[in-house]
């Protein structure tokens, strides 16, 4: 089988559901435009001054501390920097992120949504050339779609949304877990755009949240290390040439 890029996803806003693109333009050392170029904060997480610089998840909102943002859906518009946010498919508010007025109309009704689940009121952050990627680093998650598979038919025998772990590039036709044994430097290609491989993501308890329903119903970490002896899922990669890639590139990984 074709080893192929399935699909494409960013998160504009740490913590929110994900956008599924049509294409992404690949800058070199860059993660995917605007993938993780906001974050939603409260002062006691980050303090007076607010953020001015890369930060670890834990002072933000996310799944693993606020599960009730996964009942919230997301339209993105990058030419405007415009966040709509939808509950049962239907949209509730619309910003500019870029525009003090447009992030004060997300943040009223996320404190509103939000006001019996945080302490503090939630503010929108981003700071100029930073992305709020789990690692400092700007690198890109692959995630193989026959390792969720097989994790969710072998070891939890129960249907498992892809988007739990939240991958930009959702790629099919690898055996499971052979993204695994991938080496540190290999080169991966979508579409002939070179990506070199950096090492699997380890798993933290945010997957255990259910993208549709808001509840932790599963606890992924753990059934990773009881069924697989691990807790991976997914491998970062760095983009190293420029480009633009597709749903239905192939994929070649170098040996």
């Amino acid at each position: 089988m074709t080893v192929q890029l399935k699909a494409i996803n960013r998160y504009p806003v740490k913590g929110l559901r994900g956008i599924e693109m049509p294409s992404a333009e690949i800058s070199a050392h860059q993660m995917l435009q605007d993938d993780r170029r906001f974050i939603i904060a409260t002062q006691s997480s980050v303090g007076q001054d607010g953020i001015h610089e890369w930060a670890r998840k834990s002072n933000f909102l996310q799944l693993v501390n606020t599960p009730k943002l996964a009942e919230l859906g997301t339209e993105y518009d990058a030419t405007t920097t415009t966040l709509t946010i939808l509950r049962n498919g239907r949209a509730i508010c619309k910003g500019n992120l870029a525009d003090k007025m447009g992030c004060t109309v997300i943040e009223d009704f996320l404190k509103a949504f939000l006001k019996n689940d945080i302490a503090g009121t939630p503010k929108i952050h981003s700071v100029p050339d930073v992305r709020f990627g789990d690692m400092k680093e700007p690198y890109i998650s692959v995630i193989n779609l026959a390792s969720v598979r097989d994790f969710s038919d072998r070891i939890v025998q129960k249907e498992i949304d892809p988007m739990r772990f939240r991958g930009n590039l959702l790629i099919d036709g690898l055996d499971p877990w052979t993204e695994l044994k991938w080496e540190e430097g290999q080169i991966v290609k979508v579409n002939d755009i070179k990506f070199r491989v950096i090492h699997p993501i380890t798993r933290c308890k945010a997957t255990s949240v259910n993208p549709d329903t808001a509840e932790s119903d599963i606890n992924v970490p753990l059934q990773l290390r009881k069924g697989l002896n691990h807790l991976y899922m997914g491998v970062y990669v760095e983009a190293i040439e420029n480009g633009t890639i597709h749903p239905g590139d192939a994929i070649t990984i170098t040996q």
